[in-house]
């Protein structure tokens, strides 16, 4: 029994060691899986910022669509072949100015989510561009079937500069809101 205590003992020691040696490997392979971990969670927050910002993109859109057709018929109607009478244009003009003025409410009423935090200043400072083009255009609706809108369209150009910056930075190809924004 005395012969076999020490072997025993010495099991006992290698059985203790390689525990512990396991619990190291694991301890090094979770701090691995950890910083992967972490890396995923970038990527994953990273997408989650591009979705948002294009859930944000789509919002806007339908913010301003759902008011401005009467701007885009006022200008259509000015220059169509069979030009609408002097009163239904008078009409057609004080409804695309309130519907400027709307959309222009209605954009600066649109709320930054929180997700976005990151970008909220560029944002909002775009959307103040967005909302400035709304108004200049509804001041200066012009009767000119021909009419440009030079500060308006500068103030646009703002805005879709200003958005690009965003988008750009967070990894997307900037969008063409004129694109979208136009019935």
């Amino acid at each position: 029994m005395k012969r076999f205590l020490p072997l025993a003992m010495l099991l006992v020691f290698v059985f203790v060691a390689a525990c512990s040696n396991n619990e190291a490997n694991e301890s090094s392979s979770n701090a691995t899986n950890n910083s992967g971990s972490t890396e995923e969670t970038s990527d994953a927050s990273e997408t989650n910022v591009k979705s948002d910002l294009l859930d944000f993109q789509m919002n806007l859109i339908q913010t301003v669509n759902k008011n401005d057709s009467p701007i885009y018929a006022f200008e259509a109607a000015k220059v169509a072949e069979e030009k609408p009478s002097d009163e239904e244009l008078a009409t057609m003009k004080a409804d695309a100015e309130a519907a400027a003025k709307t959309v222009a409410e209605d954009v600066r009423a649109v709320e930054v989510p929180a997700e976005l935090d990151t970008y909220k200043s560029d944002i909002e400072a775009a959307l103040e561009d967005l909302a400035k083009s709304y108004e200049t255009r509804a001041a200066n609706l012009s009767d000119e079937p021909e009419a440009t809108y030079e500060e308006s369209d500068a103030q646009f150009a703002s805005f879709e500069e200003k958005m690009a910056t965003v988008y750009e930075d967070a990894g997307l190809t900037a969008p063409s809101f004129s694109a979208d924004l136009v019935d």
